[in-house]
């Protein structure tokens, strides 16, 4: 979709603050926020059981004295290393080997942000704090895909998703997420606040100047102990999309 990072960009912008999205996705349907110089926490209330989409949604556990109920993320609003051989740098700081191709098809790399990663716990204490990487990719019409590769403790769940494929022994799991972008949670409709509730696939975000709506397409998978979860606009065609996958799993 033409100009879906730029949307991005502008609506969640607005909302990180304040939007309650899908349990659906972790912590990355901020692609890329550009105009602040933080982001800011964008936090995520998880009601199932399943890993996926912008990516990484955690199972559902036991660590120290409650339930993991989701993640918190923070970022800078612009990349902290802007070439490919920075990778090196990335993983060192976050502790982690990854593997990141310098091009994915007709997208090339673009920059890596860190990020800051913390789950939470059913009475909103912040556990398992750690760096991830985000890496985007951008093709000649300026489209993003991003690659979100975190070393999480745990493992994606096979719940909720819409397709899977086996990629070299590796089970890559496909979905597509809906999301409404609104003033306040009011302007929703009752049909849409009692999706938000029960379908993980459609996020309700509060905090934009008006109604808008988009869709973005996600992979996740776990390879070497590594998550790795890829987003882009939804004009991606899922076959090039899982292509993009084959590149990373050798």
């Amino acid at each position: 979709m033409n100009n879906f990072d730029k949307y991005i960009k502008n609506e969640l912008n607005k909302s990180v603050e304040n939007s309650s999205p899908s349990d659906y996705i972790k912590n990355k349907i901020d692609l890329e926020i550009s105009s602040k110089e933080e982001k800011g926490e964008f936090k995520m209330k998880k009601r199932f059981v399943l890993v996926a989409a912008a990516a990484l949604v955690l199972s559902a556990g036991v660590f120290a004295a409650g339930k993991i109920t989701g993640t918190i993320s923070s970022s800078s609003s612009h990349y902290n290393y802007t070439n490919y051989t920075d990778m090196a740098k990335a993983e060192k700081k976050a502790g982690f080997d990854a593997y990141a191709p310098e091009n994915l098809g007709d997208y090339k790399f673009d920059g890596i942000t860190m990020e800051n990663i913390a789950d939470i716990d059913d009475a909103g204490t912040k556990l398992n704090k750690r760096k991830a990487i985000d890496v985007d990719y951008k093709n000649a019409d300026g489209d993003i895909v991003m690659l979100s590769i975190d070393k999480s403790s745990y493992n994606t769940n096979k719940e909720s998703y819409h397709e899977m494929r086996d990629i070299k022994g590796v089970p890559v799991y496909y979905s597509r997420l809906e999301s409404v972008f609104l003033p306040d949670e009011k302007d929703a409709t009752k049909e849409e606040l009692e999706r938000s509730e029960k379908d993980p696939f459609f996020n309700l975000a509060i905090g934009s100047d008006k109604r808008e709506e988009d869709a973005s397409k996600h992979l996740v998978f776990d390879y070497k102990d590594i998550q790795y979860a890829l987003m882009a606009g939804d004009d991606m065609d899922v076959n090039e999309f899982y292509k993009m996958a084959e590149e990373i799993i050798k």
